[in-house]
């Protein structure tokens, strides 16, 4: 009987001791699982601050609450897939910063020049004197005839009600444009009806 005690005792002590290492292995590999994570978050952090020269590859932005948001120009992953994406975004940058500048002679430097004749520097100040473009994304960059591209974005634009389209008399104006551009730096041709899509937001 006391053999038998023993051995029960000598079972629960093993089966006890098995239990704590059970127990400090698995907080063990709990530690060391939150440690990878915290560190593989600091990597994902920290490059992304790193690799900020790296054209920005963002989701469709969601309208912001008030005002345009940013006024820097976003590529979408399918987008950067073209070649000449780097130069249409450095080139659209130019142009939605010179809007945003009031500036026209930036503005016609990324533009064609049949496009700049037709809006002659006092026109086009007041066309857009109190406009303001945020919220930029190139959604898509296509392929046309004669090495040009047709050049899809949306943004968010902010100007005085008598600034806006007759069409869309509105304070905020939500964008998509169909801009064919050509050249290297590739310029923004002429654009005809139906090339871009208000609506008031």
């Amino acid at each position: 009987m006391v053999l038998d005690l023993r051995q029960t005792e000598r079972v629960g002590a093993s089966t006890a001791n098995a239990t704590r290492n059970a127990t400090r292995n698995a907080t063990l590999i709990a530690m060391l699982l939150i440690a990878l994570l915290a560190g593989a978050a600091v990597a994902w952090f920290g490059g992304g601050r790193a690799l900020s020269a790296v054209p920005p590859l963002r989701a469709a932005p969601a309208v912001p609450a008030q005002g345009v948001g940013s006024a820097e120009v976003l590529l979408s992953a399918d987008a950067l897939t073209h070649p000449t994406a780097n130069l249409v975004r450095a080139q659209l940058q130019r142009h939605f910063d010179a809007i945003n500048a009031k500036d026209y002679d930036a503005w016609a430097g990324t533009v064609v020049a049949e496009r700049s004749a037709a809006l002659p520097p006092e026109q086009w100040l007041e066309a857009y004197d109190s406009t303001r473009d945020g919220t930029i994304r190139i959604d898509r960059i296509d392929d046309l005839e004669g090495a040009r591209v047709l050049v899809r974005v949306r943004f968010v634009s902010m100007q005085d009600v008598s600034d806006a389209p007759v069409d869309v008399p509105a304070r905020r104006i939500c964008w998509r444009n169909s801009l064919p551009m050509s050249g290297e730096p590739p310029l923004i041709e002429q654009t005809g009806g139906g090339s871009s899509v208000a609506v008031a937001c």
